[in-house]
């Protein structure tokens, strides 16, 4: 496909064709100077953002047909910043099938002056999968490649894979006083460090759907560690054991979230 922005009058269109024969199909409507931008294209697909109602919204249009496969509102879970210069999508990409991975540069904790950065991949159907999340500082918002299925992205200088199609566990703190790892089983990438509300490690993981993951949280002998959420454990502190242990176990027919608590 060629893609073309073309300006009639004060107005801009986006067309595109099929290369040699044509015919040409408009792929947006008429918009005023760069409300529209072009992001990503592959095989027959185009992804354009438009801002609607604060919302930095991503349309994947098969360009043969000029219809618009879906269109995608930023995950309701991040905040952005309320500075309507500053972008909320960092990139964008497709593959042949129109399927999408996208980061967000979502508002920061405050500690530092680092944004947040979330990667979430979009499925045929514009399901949502959390891929990854951290400061910007770690997670390269511009990093997100996708080949086939396989999305590549990097963490803290270290290059991290998932496939579309997986469902996602994501752990997040309970902001306990005390620390301890989080990991699961089957692998599926979450080797995650919990210091009260900080975390470090990879605490996002991507498996087959309806898989039953085991999820392990670790913490020191005296703390009394609690799970909740996607999942439910306890364990208290038992005289004798070197650490404390609680375990549950959790089906990923969809995207769920556990919090893990060290006190």
């Amino acid at each position: 496909m060629k893609i073309y922005k073309v300006k009639t009058g004060s107005s801009y269109r986006f067309y595109g064709c099929k290369k040699s024969s044509g015919p040409v199909i408009a792929l947006t409507k008429p918009f005023k100077g760069s409300a529209v931008k072009m992001v990503a294209a592959k095989g027959a697909y185009a992804a354009f953002t438009r801002t609607i109602d604060g919302s930095d919204t991503i349309s994947v249009v098969d360009a043969r047909t000029g219809k618009q496969r879906r269109g995608l509102y930023p995950p309701s879970q991040i905040e952005f910043d309320v500075d309507d210069a500053t972008p909320q999508i960092g990139a964008a990409k497709l593959n042949t099938k129109g399927e999408l991975v996208v980061s967000y540069i979502g508002l920061g904790d405050g500690s530092s002056t680092a944004s947040e950065v979330y990667i979430y991949a979009f499925d045929a159907g514009g399901d949502e999968q959390l891929l990854d999340s951290g400061p910007s500082n770690k997670v390269g918002a511009r990093t997100i490649g996708i080949s086939g299925e396989n999305v590549t992205w990097t963490h803290d200088g270290t290059t991290r894979t998932a496939k579309i199609g997986e469902v996602s566990l994501d752990v997040t703190s309970g902001g306990g006083p005390t620390e301890g790892t989080v990991t699961t089983s089957p692998e599926g990438g979450i080797a995650c460090h919990i210091a009260n509300m900080t975390l470090t490690g990879n605490c996002v993981g991507s498996f087959s759907p309806n898989t039953t993951v085991t999820v392990t949280a670790t913490g020191a002998a005296t703390a009394t560690v609690t799970i909740s959420g996607g999942c439910s454990g306890v364990h208290a502190p038992v005289a004798g054991q070197a650490t404390s242990v609680a375990t549950c176990q959790v089906q990923l027919s969809k995207a769920k979230t556990v919090k893990v608590t060290f006190s």
